[in-house]
């Protein structure tokens, strides 16, 4: 494997780290537009509360179309990543998942963390994965490090320091007393998307820093459960055959998420399903809607997508997703 990125022009595919790994649709479903925070990077769509959370039966109703489809018709597995706004504050968010869960499917929640311990230890016996984001404008860090210990020992977890120029000294400090004060969780420091498209302003160093942070985190991480994750490192594939892992922020942060022309494996490893209930192959939404989940008729996909934009605009999600050079 190789020990440095190569050339962008000489990477031919983006692969999983593993096929189990290849084999899985992710759902990535945002239930409403309600969130406790409004950050600053995030679209004002994300947290304005102007889209309720859908309700409960319709969420179900959609999801065993969607095991019909993928689990039944393609032989894939099914991960529901519910996102909102922030999706704990739905009232019906525990009886979703633990309905979910006893269909046999995997349950994953991004989220801010910000509910009390007592609410974590009942959501954690339907969950299968937690992604918990650091937000330096509004996270209260010992709250945050708590919920990570009530959790981390039943819930496959993961969090995001998601590192803001203006807070860098603050966000640092809270990865390393994370690292410190935790266990059994994959961390990782990453530069924040303005509207979850372009990277603030970083300086080099800053850029060198965030990479370094992780790096010397990730090579010291107190791991000792065994871990079945739905995603994980990307593997680059070169033209000499040489493979190299890399993580998903890496690839944005070398700028190498250049893909104009590639096939992109949207809509096979990763739906997209929005407030307003319209199904995305991607979240770049730009290779079209496929439709609605109150739908009588929707087509899913049975193959990826040519990549139409000069750089992935899609954020991390699509970044998650292999792809392959054509000609």
């Amino acid at each position: 494997m190789n020990a440095v990125v190569k050339s962008a022009d000489d990477i031919i595919g983006i692969e999983h780290q593993t096929a189990e790994i290849s084999n899985i649709l992710v759902v990535d479903w945002s239930l409403g537009n309600t969130c406790n925070y409004k950050c600053t990077y995030c679209p004002p769509e994300t947290h304005s509360g102007s889209h309720p959370f859908m309700d409960i039966e319709q969420v179900l109703a959609f999801s065993r179309r969607i095991n019909q489809h993928y689990k039944e018709g393609l032989g894939r597995e099914i991960c529901f990543l519910y996102t909102g706004g922030e999706v704990t504050i739905f009232k019906d968010f525990i009886p979703l998942i633990k309905a979910q869960s006893e269909a046999g499917n995997r349950i994953g929640i991004s989220t801010n963390g910000s509910r009390a311990v007592s609410y974590w230890h009942e959501a954690r016996k339907y969950l299968d994965y937690v992604s918990i984001s650091f937000h330096s404008d509004h996270t209260r860090l010992n709250h945050f490090i708590r919920v990570i210990n009530a959790i981390k020992d039943h819930v496959q977890t993961h969090v995001n320091i998601m590192v803001k120029p203006e807070y860098f000294d603050r966000c640092i400090e809270a990865a390393y007393r994370v690292h410190e004060e935790t266990s059994e969780v994959t961390i990782d420091v990453q530069i924040v998307l303005e509207n979850f498209q372009r990277p603030f302003s970083y300086t080099d160093e800053q850029r060198e820093k965030i990479m370094s942070v992780s790096r010397e985190i990730n090579s010291n991480l107190k791991l000792t459960r065994e871990r079945k994750p739905f995603r994980g490192l990307m593997k680059l594939r070169y033209a000499d055959n040489s493979e190299q892992l890399i993580k998903a922020g890496d690839i944005i942060i070398r700028k190498l998420n250049a893909w104009k022309g590639w096939q992109c494996n949207v809509g096979i490893e990763e739906l997209v399903v929005n407030m307003h209930g319209d199904i995305f192959p991607s979240w770049c939404g730009k290779v079209g809607r496929i439709g609605n989940v109150r739908d009588a008729q929707i087509e899913f996909p049975k193959s990826g997508v040519i990549c139409p934009e000069a750089w992935c605009p899609g954020g991390i999600s699509d970044i998650m997703v292999s792809k392959t050079r054509m000609g």
